[in-house]
């Protein structure tokens, strides 16, 4: 059997290509090599720079966004090139499509749309955050013929009796980089684990990813050491929690990948996922210091009693700790950086304000993080028991863009204000 796996548009009123990488295609590959089919991958976001801007084509809006005062648009390769790509991947059994933010969905229509259309009699399957989510929705509008919801290890059952193929492997695993999967980009993406221990309110990891499961130290190495040797020179550290058991983890993988290949040494590092202050301890900021070009820290809120409710992984003081550790290690300041959430329910703005004063105080920047409600979690819920989203809504109207200003209940030219105020050069 022959797998087309297939990356989809993005579809947004804005995008930026920070690091994005079809990580979750990249384990089905393997899951499917294991069980003896052949993969062909097709990324409608590959081909662009990182960090960098992607093609944009401004198309109709639908009709939840009709009135909203940003153009909406497909992000990505241009459908010309897409249908050339589908082409080279020729002839393949079954199309299995991802999906990544749940309102970025219209992006995923229109692939399935142009797959179905060169080869209408292929099923076409339809996996990852969408979905899991959306999940009425997806079997609604989605196009596909199957939907599965949840992490790959909880449906490959329910996958492999779909396909026809074998439930147990057939053949040994081979890593998504030695099936031809990597396009030849300078950036790469990867992880140290799928899930992750803590319980944010705003966050469904584990309903996305399943429980917190660590790879092993060695594997990491070997998939460092084979990017660079891939011709890499960036990558993006996917993890929800990266510093956990950095003794075991992360840095156990760093030095054995440095030994295994002495160009791993240049890799540039970055964590577009924030890291959790608490766990920049003296043994990781020397580390972290002297290889990511790129450190982004989560405090989220200053406020002491909204960081309790939100899932109490980090205060105050330790965003402070983890600054002055990264700095005594060598840390320029400009690579330094902290999330902080906006929109959150009930959250004031001037508790953001105080937030962007309390970062800039310690002389690195601050980056806004637009909230977006996600269903499933209790920030969902305090959502819904405020009445601030429609009773049933289109998932376009949870994008962070979208909810921001139309549904988090600022005023616009405030709202604006701030947003512009993090974009000031540090003192």
């Amino acid at each position: 059997m022959r797998l087309l796996l297939l990356h989809p548009w993005i579809a947004d009123v804005a995008a930026y290509n920070f690091w994005v990488r079809p990580l979750g295609l990249y384990a089905l590959a393997e899951w499917a090599w294991e069980r003896g089919a052949d993969v062909a991958l097709v990324d409608c976001l590959s081909g662009f720079p990182a960090p960098g801007r992607f093609r944009r084509e401004p198309v109709a809006p639908p009709e939840a966004l009709r009135g909203f005062p940003r153009a909406f648009a497909r992000y990505g390769i241009s459908r010309e090139e897409l249908r050339a790509r589908l082409g080279r991947a020729e002839p393949w059994d079954a199309v299995l499509v991802t999906s990544a933010m749940g309102y970025w969905y219209p992006g995923v229509q229109w692939a399935v749309e142009e797959a179905r259309r060169r080869r209408p009699g292929a099923p076409v399957l339809l996996g990852g955050v969408y979905p899991t989510l959306w999940l009425e929705h997806a079997r609604r509008e989605a196009g596909a013929d199957r939907v599965f919801p949840g992490a790959l290890e909880a449906v490959a059952a329910e996958l492999a009796g779909c396909l026809g193929l074998p439930r147990e492997p057939v053949r040994p695993r081979r890593p998504w980089y030695r099936l031809g999967l990597h396009d030849g980009a300078a950036h790469a993406a990867l992880r140290t684990a799928r899930g992750c221990p803590y319980r944010c309110a705003y966050c469904a990891s584990e309903k996305l990813s399943g429980p917190f499961a660590p790879r092993g130290a060695s594997e990491v190495a070997a998939e460092l050491a084979a990017l660079a040797e891939l011709g890499v020179t960036d990558a993006a550290w996917y993890d929800d929690a990266l510093l956990v058991d950095f003794s075991h983890r992360l840095g156990p993988a760093l030095g054995e990948a440095d030994r295994r290949a002495p160009r791993t040494r240049a890799l540039r590092f970055h964590t577009p996922n924030g890291l959790h202050a608490r766990l920049v301890t003296e043994e990781a900021a020397p580390v972290l210091a002297a290889r990511f070009a790129t450190l982004r820290l989560a405090l989220e809120t200053v406020d002491p009693a909204r960081q309790e409710g939100t899932g109490a992984k980090v205060g105050t003081p330790d965003l402070e700790r983890a600054v002055s550790r990264l700095r005594r290690a060598g840390a320029p300041p400009e690579s330094i950086g902290v999330y902080l959430l906006v929109g959150l329910p009930g959250q004031p703005l001037e508790e953001v304000r105080e937030g962007i004063a309390f970062v800039r105080s310690l002389g690195v920047r601050p980056h806004l993080a637009e909230f977006s409600p996600i269903p499933g979690t209790p920030a969902w819920d305090e959502v819904r028991a405020r009445g601030l989203l429609p009773p049933d809504p289109d998932p376009l109207l949870t994008n962070n863009t979208v909810y921001l200003r139309r549904f988090a209940g600022y005023p616009p030219e405030e709202l604006e204000a701030l947003l512009r105020s993090v974009r000031h050069p540090l003192p």
